[in-house]
């Protein structure tokens, strides 16, 4: 396809100019000059004079009880030695501001036009703190990974912020794995941070946040001001729905990177805004004005060009195998970026979206949306490479061609464990966004979509089963479950994994959730043998169709071998089925009820507070309680030989007891260790790891089948964290 024509006349940097006088930037700059900057503390000439070094520091400064420490994200990825390797960053600062908090709330109360004493001068105060901190240089980071290995991050440079690249370990790609800072009582920060694992080869989506999916305003200083320390973050509308759908396409475990101009001052409230509404992925932030509230506005309007460039290539320096996805929009200067990135890497990036922002009184908006400005910012891109949009429903087409055209096998349906999670804590919610975003416009149906594949196929992903393996059955197994979380279908897998049974599950579908969602309906079959269906997870085998997770695995207990001989032993079916039962109850039910005590048609942050006092009571009386119980069961005579509950067999019931102890340990860590260390269940902990090394859960296990645990029954969350 040819290249269109040049548009030297265009001139986007004369536009944001206009729209920084226009909109007076200088002038709300300059009513922000009373925030002082941060300022290093003097630690002595010589701590002063070692801190330009930065890294090459050679007497770093170790993390006080009087510091706050902020663990950054990251994404793992292949070496030049195959070995896996990441750049970790940290930044370390005073825990206390130094500048006058109440000057500052004033400054930025006035200029949004509140009235003095406004309730929101309390956000205003929470979100400001981090601008007023006193940063720490020279500081090194101690960080425990997956609680094994210490790495030592830094020391920082003069701006408080260190970055090291670190060879890891060897884990499963697409791990996710947690670090923990060792520091001292009394420090404060983000001490936890993830690590995604991704392989060199694969997708990727780098995304722009402000105003491409978070509102921001970046136009207008005042929208900037009030969006960031006032107003409670607001997605874009649709654009949750649209990653969540992209990460489907492209599969969990791609990874994903949130690419702004903000100051790494916004992490913590980027990161809560991100890790509510989208997949979550590494942000990356700008690190030029650690130190002011007016740096804010600079940092988003000027520079962005360049800056997004130079990251963009460290991307592509980690990963430059993967197909890159990038997403931007029409405020600043993403067009620019990333036709620049993809005429720099050749091949690199299959698709680039554009959202055209509309809803921004600026100068230039206009203007900055005019066709021959995006023409002139993709020369030399092939047409069919970029798109620009208003609705996010019009991606949908877009993503499915790019995504059967370079890929090796139709995507797989999934909705993202980050995302769909929530909604289907709300089943109306969940039918009405998948079936509703999902319902491609008129006029970009798949017929009218330019390209190779228009008018040849269809452009929807033909259902993929998922491993099948060789069964004593005729008749293969058939699991209906929501795809994107292991939730209580796990149970289910993981007995159906160790029998080697032939099983379908429509969680690795194309359309397993309309299969999910018709039986909710009441729009299964019916034929008048088996009664409808309340809710997954749902087994169908042959003419069969049953749900709840107790009464399937009573069921394929019996027929896959995890039950006593009912010749030799014509009650133990019962008496396996007792314990299952007991350990859903309290190691499953019961977790769940942690982070959704009121509600489960609640979302979470709707119940914290009620969460915290209901997890700090379950780590402290009811998770041990029922350890203990199944401690007593393995050491009674009814256990039998070997590390299984009844018996001297494995049965159904282990491996139950396995996914529930594996799940609480995900989501109370603290809780769990220290009863390991304790040594009052030793025989429940070696149990979960004999289910763990049997060589078909081991291979499942390590599997892309084996599902990341995330808002599911086993969740996350720090303050839910307690150690008992």
């Amino acid at each position: 396809m040819s290249s269109p024509p040049s548009h030297p006349g265009f001139d986007i940097a004369s536009l944001e100019n206009s729209t920084r006088s226009e909109r007076g930037f200088g002038d709300i700059e300059a009513g922000l000059a009373s925030i002082s900057n941060a300022k290093t503390l003097g630690y002595g000439k010589l701590s002063d004079l070692l801190s330009y070094l930065g890294s090459k520091n050679p007497l770093p400064a170790p993390i006080t009880k009087k510091d706050a420490v902020w663990l950054l994200d990251n994404v793992a990825f292949r070496g030049p030695d195959g070995a896996w390797q990441a750049e970790f960053v940290a930044a370390v600062f005073d825990s206390q501001p130094s500048a006058k908090v109440v000057d500052a709330v004033g400054d930025i109360s006035r200029l949004v036009g509140l009235a003095k004493g406004s309730k929101d001068e309390k956000t205003i105060e929470r979100r400001i703190i981090p601008f007023l901190m006193d940063i720490r240089p020279g500081r090194q980071v101690k960080v425990e990974f997956n609680g094994a290995t210490e790495l030592k991050l830094g020391p920082g440079g003069r701006n408080g912020i260190s970055s090291d690249i670190k060879k890891l370990p060897d884990v499963p790609s697409g791990s996710v794995v947690r670090s923990t800072a060792a520091v001292p009582a009394g420090a404060e920060g983000l001490l936890e941070m993830k690590t995604v694992f991704a392989e060199p080869d694969g997708w990727a989506v780098i995304s722009d946040i402000d105003d491409t999916i978070k509102i921001t305003q970046t136009s207008d200083p005042i929208g900037i001001l009030r969006s960031t320390f006032v107003s409670e973050p607001t997605p874009v509308a649709g654009m949750p729905a649209l990653y969540n759908y992209l990460q489907s396409l492209v599969t969990p475990s791609a990874p994903f990177f949130y690419l702004s101009a903000s100051p790494y001052n916004l992490y913590p409230f980027l990161r809560e805004f991100m890790d509510s509404h989208f997949p979550h992925g590494e942000l990356i932030l700008r690190d030029s004005s650690w130190m002011t509230i007016p740096g804010l506005l600079s940092n988003l309007t000027l520079g962005t060009e360049d800056y997004k460039v130079d990251r963009m290539t460290k991307v592509h320096g980690w990963l430059p195998k993967r197909k890159m996805i990038l997403i931007g929009d029409s405020t600043q200067k993403d067009p620019e970026s990333y036709g620049k990135i993809c005429k720099t890497f050749p091949g690199w990036v299959k698709l680039i979206l554009i959202r055209k922002v509309t809803d921004i009184a600026a100068v230039g908006t206009q203007t900055k949306n005019e066709p021959q400005r995006f023409e002139k910012a993709f020369e030399g891109v092939p047409r069919d490479m970029w798109f620009v949009f208003e609705e996010p429903t019009e991606c949908q087409p877009m993503l499915e061609r790019v995504a059967h055209l370079h890929s090796p096998q139709p995507p797989h349906l999934n909705p993202s464990a980050f995302g769909a999670g929530k909604l289907m804590a709300r089943g109306l919610q969940l039918r009405n966004s998948y079936r509703t975003f999902f319902t491609i416009p008129a006029h970009l149906s798949r017929h009218s979509i330019a390209g190779p594949l228009t008018g040849s196929r269809s452009l929807m992903a033909s259902p993929i089963p998922a491993k099948r393996q060789r069964s004593p059955k005729d008749v293969p197994y058939y699991l209906i479950y929501w795809p994107g979380l292991p939730g209580r279908g796990e149970h289910i897998r993981l007995v159906l994994e160790e029998a080697g049974a032939e099983y379908t599950d429509t969680a690795h579908l194309d359309g397993g959730i309309d299969e999910v969602l018709a039986h909710i309906d009441g729009k299964g079959p019916d034929n008048g043998i088996n009664p409808p269906i309340l809710a997954p997870p749902i087994l169908k085998h042959g003419d069969l169709l049953i749900n709840q997770t107790p009464n399937i695995l009573l069921y394929l207990g019996k027929r896959l071998g995890l039950v006593p001989d009912p010749e030799d032993n014509p009650d133990g079916l019962y008496r396996v089925n007792e314990l299952a039962l007991t350990m859903l109850d309290g190691l499953s039910n019961e977790p769940h009820d942690c982070h959704h005590p009121i509600a489960t048609g609640l979302y979470y942050e709707d119940q914290k507070e009620e969460s915290k006092r209901k997890a700090e009571d379950y780590v402290k009386t009811r998770l041990p309680k029922f350890l203990s119980y199944f401690e007593k069961v393995l050491s009674s005579k009814a256990s039998g030989d070997g590390p299984w509950l009844y018996a001297g067999m494995l049965t159904y019931a282990d491996i139950v007891l396995f996914q529930c102890v594996d799940g609480v340990k995900f989501m109370f860590p603290k809780a769990t260790k220290k009863l390991e260390r304790e040594g009052k269940h030793s025989k429940v902990f070696a149990l979960h790891e004999a289910v763990k090394e049997r060589p078909r859960i081991k291979a499942y296990l390590e599997s892309s089948r084996r599902q990341q645990y995330s808002n599911g029954i086993y969740r996350y969350y720090k303050e839910l964290d307690f150690e008992g």
